[in-house]
């Protein structure tokens, strides 16, 4: 999130995360920051600044989770989120979360910190939402993830989220919007196969793929975004370079069961004899799921390969935070009236 604010102009002036991993990350990208380590709750003061931003834990409302808030303390984090908006008293704010916050118990955990934010502050907040799609806006990966936006009350203005700068071949032709990135194309420059860059189940006798892992189709095609780059290194997706995957049998109506097998067949050759083919498939390297992210091609996350794909995967792509901010910084984004619906 920082990364993306500060390309669209946010200056970012203090930061703090329990992790001290994303310590060592401030530490290469944002050396001028103010960083405090450790449990948020012990933050008891926080800076003067125009924008308050966070990115709080999702892993009790993601749909890849046991999906049980109630029973999950990391549920209750956002009101420190909440709280640091009402200290700061901030112009703006933008949180970001899984976009299986929306559905989850009918909305009642979305609509009760929607409700905490917007009475936060000496103000309140006029606060906006919606589920935004990162390949939307020229990042080559389908992550949805749902936002929220808070412009204080006393400015007198609400903020519109910026329309889609990218689509499908039929949203190109309708709209004018250029078409979705290739993932296959963001990784091309990248070695083919990288020792120890990526997960690779080699003291397991059952083998290198899981029966969980060969339950769906893990290649995305070549010319398209990647599926979600997720921070559990089991289970992200395959290189594009990979042989496709072939559904052998399906039984949906016994607990959506299905097998997917490996073929000898490249797709993403067709027409393109010049790209490369893997005949062994394997997963994408942390490099690889960081360029799909749109961090920065010179930066190496701190600690061991598994920690590298727990910081990219839960990394908020810059290229959709800075599509975001750029409006609220240049002022396009605000209006008198409230935006339509989500």
């Amino acid at each position: 999130m920082d990364l993306g604010a500060r390309r669209a102009g946010i200056e970012t002036i203090f930061a703090n995360d329990v992790m001290p991993e994303a310590r060592d990350c401030f530490a290469k990208l944002a050396p001028d920051v103010e960083f405090q380590l450790g449990d948020v709750a012990d933050v008891k003061s926080f800076p003067s600044a125009d924008a308050v931003l966070g990115g709080y834990p999702c892993q009790s409302f993601s749909m890849g989770g046991h999906r049980k808030p109630g029973a999950d303390s990391r549920s209750l984090l956002y009101h420190h989120f909440v709280r640091c908006v009402d200290q700061v008293n901030p112009r703006f704010f933008v949180a970001e979360n899984v976009a299986g916050l929306k559905a989850l118990n009918s909305g009642r955990w979305l609509r009760e910190q929607v409700d905490a934010l917007e009475a936060a502050g000496q103000h309140g907040y006029h606060v906006s939402w919606k589920v935004l799609r990162a390949d939307h806006f020229g990042v080559p990966q389908r992550r949805r993830r749902l936002f929220i936006v808070g412009v204080r009350r006393d400015l007198g203005l609400y903020y519109w989220f910026p329309d889609p700068t990218h689509g499908s071949p039929a949203d190109v032709e309708r709209f004018g919007l250029k078409p979705f990135e290739s993932h296959g194309e963001a990784i091309a420059g990248l070695p083919l196969w990288p020792e120890g860059e990526f997960y690779e189940r080699k003291d397991d006798p059952n083998g290198n793929w899981s029966w969980y892992y060969t339950s769906r189709n893990r290649k995305a095609a070549w010319d398209g975004p990647s599926y979600t780059v997720l921070a559990n290194y089991r289970h992200v997706t395959l290189h594009p370079a990979s042989p496709t995957m072939r559904l052998e049998w399906s039984d949906l109506a016994a607990g959506w069961k299905q097998k997917w097998v490996f073929t000898d067949q490249y797709e993403h050759t067709d027409g393109h004899p010049e790209r490369p083919t893997l005949e062994e498939p394997r997963r994408l390297s942390w490099r690889e799921a960081a360029a799909i992210q749109t961090l920065p091609s010179d930066f190496e996350p701190p600690g061991s390969v598994k920690r590298k794909f727990e910081l990219i995967g839960n990394a908020v792509p810059p290229l959709l935070m800075e599509a975001i901010s750029i409006p609220l910084v240049n002022g396009s984004a605000l209006r008198p009236a409230p935006p339509p619906g989500p």
